[in-house]
């Protein structure tokens, strides 16, 4: 076997490899349980169900920072390449509440919130978003374009 055919060996078994992360695969199949609660269950439900507080009432506001003191950056981040390399390629439509609610699970143990808001886009209908916050800051830098709305906890 010739050095290049050892070299483009190498490539493909990097990429299958990869495409094998485990994140990946926890990411996806997340995913999969997002995609059925989200028809078959309530919001308030399934947050509960993967371990993600819902914004309500009373919360403390979030701050504009991106930078999280003592997080985990590195792990944080792994999770959310992990989620984006999953809806990169999913067969659903990938919106921002279900990256949220799957990106969410998967840092549960920081006790994330998952914030709804709402804005008027330029031509003036009503435009929908949703983001987590951690520690009283936003994970989504587009969050501070929206106001977020509240009370979405009822059954």
């Amino acid at each position: 076997m010739s050095m290049k055919s050892w070299a483009t060996g190498g490539v493909v078994l990097r990429r299958a490899c990869r495409l094998l992360d485990p994140q990946v695969v926890l990411v996806a199949l997340v995913a999969l349980v997002v995609e059925a609660g989200l028809r078959l269950s309530t919001l308030p439900r399934l947050t509960r169900l993967l371990g993600i507080r819902l914004a309500q009432d009373g919360e403390p506001e979030q701050q504009d920072s991106t930078l999280l003191p003592g997080l985990p950056v590195p792990w944080l981040r792994r999770r959310a390449v992990a989620v984006k390399r999953v809806f990169r390629h999913w067969p659903f439509e990938s919106t921002c509440l279900r990256r949220a609610l799957v990106l969410g699970q998967r840092i549960r143990k920081l006790d994330p919130t998952l914030v709804i808001g709402v804005r008027h886009d330029d031509s003036g209908t009503l435009a929908a978003h949703a983001w987590l916050v951690v520690a009283g800051v936003a994970l989504d830098p587009l969050a501070s374009q929206y106001e977020a709305l509240h009370d979405l906890r009822r059954d």
